[in-house]
């Protein structure tokens, strides 16, 4: 063998070394780089968004739902909060199920909005303290998805993309400054 076909073939044992651990990546086919999701069930959900839509109505500006605050929430709660707290939230979903089914015969997410909302107030007023943790976070977990929304910083705060523009036609003194 000559140095040439050697060269050439340790060059391309490199090179395939470097590059095909990339062409066949499960992971990625799995879509385990994905953010995961609450376990909710279809009520759960429904619940979920009825909450959303029932803190933040659409009116004259953008209601929760339209905004998906309740998919921010399903995803910040699955990948940002421990085991025990996401099974209190699921624990406050089922909860808030029994008292609307409880109050009104129905299901809270079947609930007219007034009913909703005076489900709403019996949770805030309830004495146990894991329903009331329960209303707390997600109120103030609704807020902060709202508040950080694109739609919320562009139309209602002085949001600029770039904060402290470059003006490059800025007039200079005419005198040295003096130290």
């Amino acid at each position: 063998m000559d140095r040439r076909t050697a060269l050439k073939s340790l060059a391309i044992t490199v090179w395939g070394m470097i590059f095909l651990p990339g062409c066949g990546n499960e992971e990625a086919e799995q879509g385990s780089y994905l953010y995961k999701n609450l376990p909710l069930s279809e009520n759960q959900k429904n619940n979920l968004k009825s909450m959303v839509d029932t803190f933040l109505p659409e009116n004259d500006t953008k209601g929760g739902v339209e905004l998906g605050i309740h998919h921010f929430l399903d995803k910040l709660l699955a990948n940002c909060y421990d085991e025990s707290t996401q099974n209190a939230f699921l624990g406050g979903l089922d909860r808030l199920e029994f008292l609307s089914n409880e109050m009104n015969d129905t299901s809270f997410f079947k609930a007219a909005d007034q009913q909703r909302i005076e489900v709403l107030e019996a949770l805030d007023k309830e004495e146990k303290i894991e329903d009331k943790a329960f209303y707390d976070l997600i109120k103030e977990l609704i807020i902060l998805g709202y508040t950080s929304s694109e739609y919320f910083l562009t139309n209602f705060t002085n949001y600029e993309m770039i904060p402290g523009g470059y003006d490059g036609c800025a007039p200079l003194p005419q005198e040295p400054y003096k130290i």
